[in-house]
């Protein structure tokens, strides 16, 4: 009896796909990660969930989000206000990741939910599927509209202090669409949409093939994970070659990662020390001007009482960016040397940092929000510094870097390559922990 096999991405070890409970999820034996979740029949629960998201999504984009009222005067701000602001006052980079992670990325990841689950739902087909599913997977990592709701927090929390600030239909809509787009990820595997865009004469790999493999004498047949669709794909003695299901490029490692990934973190650190030193933004208040760099406003919401905002905007705008420079410099040196060690421990480590670094983004998306609110002449304004400059190209230069390491190569450089007759072993699950059962090679 063949069974299909599946990869991890992680570490590369082979699995048998099992059926699994409903509700479950099934991980990998030898380094933890999650493989997949039990199979999906119906797509039309995230189906809901996305056109409910594109629907407060609109609503988020079409009314204010604060209006700031002070001394008579009264402003207000969209989602897309930030943008605007910092490319007039000539931050066009700040304006494009702005907009990008928290206007363009959000509507592209809803819109692709759509376009795609519907047709399938309906049993239907449409023309691009597959592409606009592969743009999903580069797209999902800088929707933001999470991060973007912590700055709009700790930016409320810092303009209350001298002014009236009333949330608007907007804010309202952001609370609900974070959950939404939330509960849309986490009740859809994207290997079953893969599998239902799949050409209909298809073949997976199965066990069968490694038995061939292993009764065979040729030794230029390999089996290749494809990072875009995670389908185990059948090289047939080719390391670069085109993945059957998605069309992607599929090679078995990622070329020069780990060079990459330390040309950006190095670049990353360069940039740390002027995140700090400059200001990331100057407040003018009745004609005095203050400039604030990161840790002092950090210290202003301490003073002002604020301690859990406070907590919140030091763990992630100054020890989230260090801990990860740490940690991804430590995971790239070990790799490096071929060390062995605690390889599951540090896969996991890997994973974290890469989950984790996004939410340094919150600083930005507080002086996107001010500078577009506060815009009342000596009496009251916020410029943006070149300190958001620098940090943002911190966070999204740690994010980059985490992108481009390939964790397979963890194990590799410590000996525990996959080798062209691996081993298969059986999934474990959260519902019921499955002994490994190893394939006799």
């Amino acid at each position: 009896m063949s069974h299909r096999l599946i990869a991890c991405e992680n570490c590369d070890y082979l699995h048998v796909e099992e059926e699994i409970p409903t509700g479950s999820v099934a991980y990998c034996v030898r380094c933890g990660s999650p493989l997949y979740r039990a199979a999906q029949v119906r797509f039309d629960k995230p189906l809901a969930l996305a056109v409910t998201a594109f629907l407060l999504f609109l609503i988020a984009n079409s009314y204010p989000v604060l209006t700031f009222a002070m001394e008579g005067r009264v402003e207000t701000n969209t989602l897309s206000s930030g943008v605007l602001t910092f490319w007039r006052e000539g931050f066009p980079f700040l304006a494009i990741m702005v907009a990008v992670t928290s206007v363009l990325a959000p509507l592209v990841l809803i819109l692709a939910h759509i376009y795609v689950l519907l047709p399938i739902s309906l049993n239907r087909q449409v023309p691009g599927m597959q592409q606009v599913w592969r743009i999903l997977a580069i797209i999902r990592p800088w929707s933001m509209l999470d991060v973007f709701l912590i700055g709009l927090l700790v930016a409320l929390t810092k303009l209350t202090d001298f002014a009236d600030v009333i949330a608007g239909p907007a804010f309202f809509a952001i609370c609900c669409l974070i959950p939404t787009v939330l509960l849309m990820n986490i009740t859809l595997d994207p290997r079953y949409v893969w599998r239902r865009l799949a050409p209909a004469n298809l073949r997976y790999p199965t066990s069968e093939d490694i038995g061939d493999q292993q009764g065979s004498d040729q030794q230029d047949r390999t089996l290749l994970t494809c990072h875009t669709c995670s389908m185990v794909v059948l090289g047939g003695g080719h390391e670069n070659v085109r993945c059957p299901r998605c069309g992607a490029m599929v090679h078995h490692r990622k070329p020069r990662s780990l060079s990459r990934s330390w040309a950006l973190l190095l670049a990353a650190v360069i940039l740390y020390v002027p995140a700090n030193v400059f200001p990331i933004m100057t407040v003018t208040y009745l004609g005095r001007a203050e400039a604030d760099t990161i840790l002092s406003g950090v210290s202003a919401l301490v003073r002002a009482g604020e301690w859990p905002i406070a907590i919140v905007v030091f763990t992630a705008s100054i020890l989230v960016p260090i801990i990860k420079i740490l940690l991804l410099g430590w995971v790239y040196i070990a790799t490096a040397l071929g060390l062995s060690g605690p390889l599951k421990e540090r896969t996991l480590i890997y994973r974290i940092t890469e989950l984790i670094g996004r939410w340094s983004m919150v600083d930005v998306f507080m002086v996107s929000i001010l500078a577009a609110l506060v815009k009342l002449g000596n009496i009251a304004t916020v410029q943006p510094g070149f300190g958001a400059v620098a940090f943002c190209g911190v966070v999204i230069l740690t994010m980059l870097s985490a992108m481009a390491f390939d964790p397979r190569l963890i194990w590799d450089r410590a000996g525990m390559q996959t080798v062209k007759r691996p081993r298969l072993a059986s999934v474990k699950t959260d519902h019921d922990r499955v002994e490994n059962q190893g394939i006799p090679s």
